[in-house]
């Protein structure tokens, strides 16, 4: 029954993991571009440049700020779907998410050379992007991610090619 059940499960999951993590590398890539442009502000400019600096423990605990700092306004999102707001909850949650995604890219970005100087980091980091890799792998090789990849392909073709405001 075993082996069943996870050829029946584990591809499901499998693809929901790797959308949940092709999202995650959308919001990295447009909100680090959107992040840069905001530390190109004076003030914001000389922030980066003391992070950027930090030894690789402080700068992990700097790396981590955002994450501590948006624990209580999950709990908070949690409280208002435990008290029948789940709409609101669920706002809150998406609104988190993208603003701790935002920080945590741009931390990220600035950190990444202290971070990757801790060899248990670097391990870290290297085993999450293999997953990564494998999953994204499993999900090209699909039938439906492919023929999905050339409807959207066939769609940005079909509207350069239109006379269309968008």
């Amino acid at each position: 029954m075993k082996p069943f059940l996870k050829r029946v499960f584990s591809p499901p999951l499998i693809v929901l993991g790797a959308s949940l993590m092709f999202l995650e590398e959308w919001l990295w890539e447009h909100l680090q571009r959107l992040m840069a442009a905001v530390g190109r502000l004076p003030a914001v400019r000389a922030l980066e440049a003391a992070i950027a600096r930090l030894p690789p423990y402080p700068a992990m605990a700097i790396f981590l700020l955002p994450i501590l700092l948006l624990l209580p306004v999950k709990l908070a999102a949690l409280w208002f779907i435990v008290r029948g707001q789940a709409v609101l909850g669920l706002l809150v949650i998406l609104i988190a998410k993208v603003i701790g995604t935002a920080f945590v890219t741009r931390i990220f970005v600035l950190c990444k050379p202290s971070l990757l100087a801790l060899s248990w980091f670097r391990r870290s980091h290297d085993g999450v992007l293999a997953i990564k890799e494998r999953l994204y792998s499993y999900v090209r090789a699909l039938p439906l991610w492919r023929a999905a990849r050339r409807w959207v392909q066939a769609m940005r073709s079909l509207f350069r090619g239109a006379d269309t405001p968008f």
